[in-house]
């Protein structure tokens, strides 16, 4: 629905028209798709109750019911995914530094096992990612918080 909501907004920007919210959009993606309103109600119900279902589980999912609701710009999907790219990139370097034997098979494999949450991703990994990331106090509050949320 992001992809087709992309070029929606770029014929709406090119007709001068105004863009619609997600929540609209969602309404037409469907009508479009389906035709039929039964299907649509049907449709945007099951997506509703799959955002509700899963949103504890996964932020993607959750960044979408935000953005459904208009509780958060559309456009912040694109920082999230900066983000996610940047953290993926800094975990790729630091376990390639661990383990420079290994072959590039084996470290992704490595990757992949954090990223789909079969292994857990160690605390100095964490660590080490968010100072990247952050000024040192930014850091230092971070790591404060996570420590708390991971001792429970």
């Amino acid at each position: 629905m992001y992809v087709q909501k992309t070029r929606f907004d770029q014929k709406c920007e090119e007709t001068k028209q105004a863009r619609e919210t997600m929540e609209q959009y969602m309404y037409t993606y469907l009508n479009q798709r389906y035709g039929l309103k039964t299907l649509i109600i049907e449709w945007a119900a099951a997506i509703i109750n799959g955002i509700k279902t899963y949103q504890k589980d996964d932020h993607d999912i959750a960044l979408f019911g935000k953005i459904l609701r208009n509780e958060c710009d559309e456009e912040f999907r694109f920082i999230q995914q900066t983000v996610k790219e940047t953290v993926i990139a800094l975990l790729r370097a630091l376990i390639k530094e661990k383990f420079p034997q290994k072959t590039e098979s084996t470290l992704s494999q490595l990757l992949e096992g954090i990223i789909s949450g079969k292994s857990n991703m160690e605390t100095w990994q964490w660590k080490k990612i968010i100072e990247k990331m952050y000024d040192e106090d930014d850091f230092k509050l971070l790591e404060q918080q996570l420590t708390q949320r991971i001792a429970g």
